[in-house]
């Protein structure tokens, strides 16, 4: 009994003997921390956002630290900025906004060597945020002359069945279908075991868009789910091949600029063979006898979010959507000192042509045309695809539609599993209500 109490005392002893040790290490960390004055992040026009900007100071430094202020129009156009002296502490900082939009507060502490960024956001009537760009009257036109090109070209489709990265349940093979020009989309098909008929849907990736393989693979949590999934390679780059094929690509930046190349004219333009792809996906998963063509759906994040929008937009098959973060919305918003969604077309040249051939190309104005019940999602912090261009597609989408907002994370914090998990339950939960109505 002696034995065990010398032994708990030696243990207590050692544990408060690091103690001190802990605590002088911690004692001079800075800690910054800002959040809005209301939970959900939501304001009226008229309204004042108030922040509350915590600098924990544990040392407690007499010495004063220098607190940079801006807030801006989601990055787009800078509304006020500032710096003051604080020894730490709580500060409030506030502002309104005077058109619909996202009011953005960005910081930057320098505190003696060390030097503290953070940012919060917050939305003031943000469904009333409206497209900038204008729909060409010819929009439907010219998509529907690129159907009907694509009507004209057989599926054509191989299918390789591959084992490595193997599903459990469910079967893997790498597809190849005709399309456009002469080129071939290329994926990776994912089917669950048993004879279906399946819901099935169409995936496609964020940039760069997926050169080998998906960096995560999206066909498990589909195929787990009872989903038949087909995720699009965009480039019509062959899968399948030897890794050094791939890193040649890479190396040689053979993709280089592809966001931006014939942006100058509608029908040379990148992404039309793209969304045809698309479209000519949907054609394939309406082949097979284990797809249940009426319960067919896309999905896409960044990107493919924003090129999913325009499938949807164009293919009536598509019976439900989701789109995590989309890219591709409001190209023209720079024009109004506004943000524009990746890949900020006319940032990069704004001349007519490419302002034509950009409004074919906007998701935002292609969300017009969706009756489908819609996911979408938006980060408040991300300045790929801002919150603001988010909501131009969101609000201009016609049937059901639900947003989910995730404040105080930007664009790389945007992808993980429990948000992938989200919108495949959703999905699929909607696609099933589908056939219980029929």
């Amino acid at each position: 009994m002696l034995l065990i109490i010398r032994c708990l005392l030696l243990i207590i002893m050692v544990v408060f003997s690091f103690y001190p040790a802990r605590a002088a290490k911690n004692e001079g960390k800075i800690r910054l921390e800002v959040f809005p004055d209301r939970a959900d992040c939501l304001y009226q026009l008229g309204d004042t956002a108030v922040f509350s900007v915590n600098i924990a100071n544990p040392g407690r430094t007499s010495r004063p630290f220098l607190l940079r202020y801006a807030f801006s129009e989601d990055k787009a156009r800078r509304l006020e900025q500032g710096e003051l002296q604080t020894t730490g502490g709580s500060i409030k900082l506030a502002h309104g906004m005077e058109r619909p939009g996202f009011l953005r507060l960005d910081l930057l502490l320098i505190a003696g060597a060390d030097t503290l960024r953070q940012a919060s956001a917050c939305g003031f009537d943000p469904q009333a945020v409206r497209p900038t760009n204008i729909l060409p009257p010819d929009f439907q036109r010219f998509w529907r002359q690129g159907q009907a090109e694509l009507l004209r070209i057989p599926i054509d489709a191989t299918l390789r069945r591959v084992t490595e990265n193997e599903v459990a349940g469910a079967k893997r093979y790498l597809v190849s279908l005709a399309c456009i020009e002469g080129s071939r989309m290329f994926g990776w098909l994912t089917v669950p075991e048993g004879r279906g008929p399946f819901p099935a849907v169409v995936h496609i990736m964020g940039a760069p868009g997926g050169i080998h393989e998906y960096r995560t693979d999206p066909g498990s949590g589909y195929a787990r789910a009872g989903m038949i999934i087909l995720a699009l390679n965009i480039h019509g780059i062959e899968l399948g091949l030897d890794q050094e094929v791939y890193e040649q690509y890479q190396a040689r930046n053979l993709l280089g600029g592809f966001p931006f190349s014939g942006c100058d004219d509608p029908y040379r333009y990148y992404y039309r063979r793209v969304v045809l792809g698309g479209i000519r996906a949907m054609d394939y998963l309406c082949s097979r006898e284990d797809a249940d063509t009426t319960r067919l759906a896309v999905a896409g994040d960044s990107q493919g979010g924003g090129l999913s929008l325009l499938v949807a937009a164009l293919d009536k098959r598509v019976k439900a959507l989701t789109v995590n973060v989309p890219a591709m919305c409001d190209h023209t918003g720079v024009l109004y000192s506004r943000p524009t969604g990746w890949p900020h077309l006319l940032e990069r040249e704004n001349g007519e042509r490419v302002r034509r051939t950009s409004a074919y190309f906007d998701g935002a104005l292609a969300a017009g045309f969706i009756e489908v019940p819609t996911l979408m999602t938006v980060s408040l912090l991300d300045e790929s695809c801002p919150p603001t261009t988010v909501y131009a597609a969101y609000n201009n989408l016609k049937g059901p539609r639900w947003i989910y907002r995730y404040p105080g994370v930007d664009h790389p914090g945007s992808f993980t599993q429990e948000r992938s998990q989200c919108l495949i339950k959703w999905l699929k939960d909607t696609l099933d209500s589908q056939e219980k109505q029929k």
